[in-house]
């Protein structure tokens, strides 16, 4: 945009009100390294689209606004009530002075500065000391009609709010009066503002506070070179001696060639439209460098969800295809299980190879199920133990993989700070496991009395007894030789009788369908513990979502500005 074209046309007005709308639905959600400095571009930018441009380019004309601006203790806010002619801005060696921006205006301007139109967000006062943040309204007569003054906070102020609300207060005026002192014009504070305001064409006028007269000449001349180097060479240089205060004001002669030019610049029209259209034209013309960069920092906050929610994805599939294998390879059957199966079969004559036939096999279980000996329900307790156990160490592991992927993120990390429920599996999670288990052994010895109905196995079932028959089938549904590589010979043995006694109760293919039911019903009911234990990490990605692809959209917005322009 140059600055002859200093009106807003049709599309650069559509293209800057698409720009407003990207912004605000902008979120920073998630605590990324960038966290901060992404906030802050966003608060930046909201303000000076809300506070100065659109201000500017969708009401009738607002006042002319000074803002008189610098370092603590510069002697800004001394500045300001010498300019008024009385004190209407707090000064003393309080730091920071300025905690909240003062804003002099004629009172036919007030409504110019109501919560509608200037800095919605603050309340209002009209008390200079007020400790309430908001922005003091001064009326003033002396205030020439069409132009206010605005003194702002400190721009170093040791406090953090003090110093975003500087620069927001700045970027909501037309002109800055920048006050700085012989010892410290040279500091980084200033020229950072100093730099963003050559970036927006913003004019700027220096003040040079506390100049003792024999380095005037030296310290002007070194000031004026920083200013060309910053961009800012047609800047206007004022120089303010070390003088004794009357009444708390600087004398009159000291103040009078800057309320002359300030005077002057609000008397002739064609000087203050030219000042106004110029830093309005900047102000605009740099937005989409700033929408850019505010993009880059809104695709941080997308990459840092989609890596967490990729991690809990991940970890979550990884788990429930690994229960196939933990409840398929026969690692439920070792130990205990083990012991009580051949308690249950009978150990001596087992491994020395299987008795002629499985009759006597079945006369030995049924005594053990039917007599006085019933090894059949420790046999089912182990089983379920085992299979709770392992249950249960499935679900804790997923929950620990993906709590440590998350620290390994600075987003992921601070969610798991501010929500302990990501920490640990749920307190209730041996309760939900003991009775998972449990429904599932119900099931099982449902479908077992179900199919002793029928005339084929009934006689069958009831030789064996229906507890011997549902520790029988329980067993062997935790072994499937094809995923039983590494896995101990004991288990796959006792596996291996538990098949040929369930054939022999129900026939072979009944016996292969049967436990194949019996095993994808246990695995459906792991799957739901372990897919439960997702739900934390979900409901912390739900509530720390940020909208779907908002960098891309931040970068056509910026992109429709940059080819209006």
């Amino acid at each position: 945009m140059t600055e002859s074209k200093s009106a807003v046309t049709p599309p650069i007005g559509q293209a800057l009100n698409d720009i407003v709308k990207r912004v605000s639905e902008t979120r920073f959600t998630l605590r990324t390294e960038d966290f901060e400095a992404g906030r802050a571009a966003h608060s930046a930018l909201s303000a000076e689209l809300n506070d100065y441009v659109l201000p500017r380019i969708n009401r009738a004309r607002t006042p002319f606004l000074i803002a008189v601006g610098g370092s603590t203790g510069a002697g800004k806010s001394t500045l300001v009530n010498s300019l008024v002619g009385r004190t209407v801005s707090p000064t003393g060696v309080r730091r920071p002075t300025t905690g909240n921006p003062v804003v002099i205006h004629n009172p036919a301007d007030a409504k110019h500065f109501e919560p509608d139109h200037y800095l919605p967000d603050l309340p209002r006062s009209t008390d200079p000391e007020s400790p309430t943040p908001g922005v003091v309204l001064i009326a003033d007569e002396g205030i020439e009609a069409g132009t206010a003054i605005l003194d702002c906070p400190d721009i170093d102020s040791i406090s953090e709010s003090n110093r975003a609300l500087s620069r927001r207060t700045l970027l909501s005026a037309d002109l800055w009066l920048f006050v700085t002192t012989a010892n410290r014009y040279a500091d980084a504070a200033p020229w950072a503002l100093l730099k963003t305001a050559a970036v927006r064409s913003t004019s700027v006028a220096i003040v040079l506070d506390r100049v003792p007269p024999e380095a005037n000449r030296e310290v002007r001349h070194h000031l004026s070179s920083l200013l060309s180097e910053a961009q800012l060479a047609n800047s206007p240089i004022f120089s303010v001696a070390e003088l004794e205060l009357e009444d708390g004001l600087l004398p009159h002669s000291a103040i009078y060639p800057i309320r002359s030019w300030i005077t002057q610049v609000g008397a002739e029209g064609t000087s203050l439209e030219r000042i106004r259209s110029r830093t309005l034209t900047g102000a605009v013309s740099a937005l989409p460098g700033e929408v850019r960069d505010l993009a880059a920092f809104a695709q941080s906050q997308e990459q840092a969800h989609s890596r967490l929610a990729e991690a809990v994805e991940s970890r979550f599939g990884a788990a429930d295809a690994r229960l196939t294998e933990v409840f398929s390879d026969g690692r439920v059957l070792h130990g205990e299980v083990n012991a009580r199966w051949q308690d249950f079969v009978g150990t001596g004559q087992l491994f020395r190879g299987l008795e002629p036939t499985m009759a006597r096999m079945r006369d030995r279980i049924s005594a053990a199920v039917t007599g006085k000996h019933d090894a059949a329900t420790p046999l089912h307790i182990a089983i379920l133990r085992s299979a709770a156990v392992s249950l249960r160490e499935q679900a804790i592991a997923v929950v620990d993989e993906v709590n440590a992927e998350w620290r390994n993120t600075a987003a992921g990390a601070a969610l798991i700070e501010e929500r302990p429920e990501l920490r640990h599996v749920a307190a209730g999670l041996e309760d939900s496991v003991k009775s998972a288990v449990s429904g599932w052994s119900d099931e099982v010895n449902a479908l077992v009395r179900d199919i002793g109905q029928g005339k084929k196995s009934k006689a069958r079932i009831l030789s064996f007894g229906v507890a011997g028959v549902c520790a029988v089938v329980e067993y062997a549904s935790f072994w499937d030789p094809r995923r039983s590589a590494g896995a101990e010979p004991a288990a796959g043995q006792g596996a291996g009788v538990a098949l040929n006694l369930a054939e022999t109760i129900f026939g072979e293919a009944e016996a292969a369908e049967l436990l194949a039911s019996i095993r994808q019903r246990f695995l459906t009911v792991a799957s739901g513990i372990v897919g439960g234990c997702r739900t934390p990490f979900d409901n912390a990605l739900r509530l720390s979502a940020v909208p779907a692809r908002q960098a891309s959209a931040l970068r056509s917005s910026g992109e429709r500005l940059e080819v209006a322009l």
